[in-house]
C-alpha cells in the first residue's frame, strides 16, 4: 500500500511517495528535483546527497554545477546552454545551462494515495511539463512525463533524466550486450577528444591498460566523462549493480519514445562523492542547437503534446 505524505527536505517543503520498500521523496520548489530513492529492505540510498553544498533554490539562469549537486533533475528544453536553434518566433532564444526547468519552482497538481504530479511552464519557451511519480508495484517506480506546446508554433526540445547515483567502486554499469562501443562527448582526461569511438565496457588508455568505462574508482582523481550510445543503437534499459551485496537498481524506459542514451561518471571534479548519472534523453545529444544540426530532436506541433515514461526497479538479488 502507497502513501503521499508532506514533509520537508533540509528546511525546504518536500513531498514523500512511500510504500512498504521504497521511500521517494522529491522538493517541488526546486525544479521537482528527486532527493531520495531509498530503499528500505537494502538500507540504501541510491542518490546523493547535498553532502558539503548549501541545499536551496538558485537564481534562474544558474549555473547547473554552482548548485548543490545532488539528488535526480529533469533538464529541459535543453542540457547545455545554447540559443534556441531554426527558424520561427522563438530563434535565438537564449536557453540557460542545463536547460531551465530544474531551477524553476513547480506546483503539485494531484496528490492521492496513488500518484503524485507536478507541472512547470516554461519561462524561454510555451510548455507545459508534467511528472507523475506513482508504484508499478512494491520495488518499481514508474515516472510519467506529459510534454504540451502552449503555443500556435512548432517547438523543439530536448529532454533528459540527470539523476546523481550514489555508487561505490564496487558498482558496475550493465548495458544490453549488443552495445560494443560508445561515443565520448566530454574528453576524458589528457585523451579521448569529443567523437572518439570508445570499446564498451573496456577500452585501451593510451599506455595500453585497460580502462573501466563501467565503474569509477576514485573521488580523488578529479576528473568526470561523459558518454552516449551510438545514435543509432536505442536501447531500453541499463542498471547498477552493486557487486558487493548484490542490490541493485534498472532504469527501463521504451526506446521509441526516448531513444538516446548518455551516461556521465564524475571521479571527484564537480562532487566530493562519486556519481554515475544515467541520463536517458529525446535529443542527440547535450545541446539543443547541436541536437537541431544533428536532426535528433523532436518538434512538437502547436498545441500537441507528446507522452513518455520511466520506470526505476531496485532489487537485491
Amino acid at each position: 500500500m502507497s502513501r503521499i505524505i508532506e514533509t520537508t527536505w533540509h528546511g525546504q517543503p518536500a513531498w514523500a511517495l512511500e510504500n512498504d520498500e521504497l521511500r521517494v521523496v522529491t522538493v517541488p520548489g526546486m525544479g521537482a528535483k528527486i532527493v531520495s530513492l531509498y530503499h528500505k529492505r537494502v538500507g540504501y540510498e541510491w542518490l546523493l546527497g547535498p553532502a558539503d553544498r548549501p541545499f536551496r533554490p538558485v537564481p534562474y539562469g544558474s549555473s547547473f554545477v554552482e548548485q548543490d549537486m545532488s539528488g535526480w533533475d529533469e533538464m529541459f528544453p535543453t542540457i547545455n546552454a545554447c540559443p534556441y536553434p531554426g527558424d520561427g518566433p522563438y530563434r535565438g532564444v537564449s536557453l540557460p545551462d542545463h536547460g531551465e526547468v530544474w531551477a524553476l519552482p513547480w506546483q503539485v497538481v494531484e496528490a492521492s494515495g496513488a500518484a503524485l504530479s507536478l507541472r512547470v511552464s516554461g519561462q524561454s519557451l510555451p510548455y507545459d511539463l508534467v511528472r507523475t511519480l506513482s508504484f508499478v508495484d512494491t520495488q518499481s517506480l514508474r515516472m510519467d512525463y506529459t510534454l504540451s506546446n502552449t503555443s500556435d508554433a512548432p517547438l523543439a526540445g530536448l529532454w533528459a533524466a540527470h539523476p546523481q547515483f550514489a555508487v561505490t567502486p564496487t558498482t558496475e554499469l550493465r548495458l544490453p550486450r549488443e552495445v560494443k562501443s560508445v561515443v565520448s562527448v566530454a574528453p576524458l582526461p589528457s585523451w579521448a577528444p569529443i567523437g572518439s569511438h570508445l570499446d564498451w565496457p573496456v577500452t585501451a588508455a593510451p599506455d595500453g591498460q585497460p580502462f573501466y568505462l563501467d565503474r569509477v574508482i576514485s573521488a580523488e582523481a578529479h576528473h568526470s566523462r561523459k558518454i552516449y550510445l551510438l545514435p543509432d543503437q536505442s536501447v531500453g534499459w541499463t542498471m547498477l549493480l552493486e557487486t558487493g551485496s548484490n542490490h541493485w537498481l534498472r532504469m527501463e524506459w521504451d526506446s521509441a519514445q526516448v531513444p538516446y542514451l548518455g551516461i556521465w561518471a564524475d571521479e571527484g571534479q564537480y562532487n566530493s562523492e562519486l556519481t554515475i548519472a544515467i541520463e536517458p534523453s529525446t535529443g542527440y545529444y547535450d545541446s539543443l542547437e547541436l541536437a537541431w544540426d544533428n536532426e535528433r530532436v523532436p518538434i512538437l506541433p502547436p498545441d500537441a503534446s507528446v507522452e513518455w515514461s520511466l520506470t526505476v526497479r531496485l532489487g537485491a538479488d
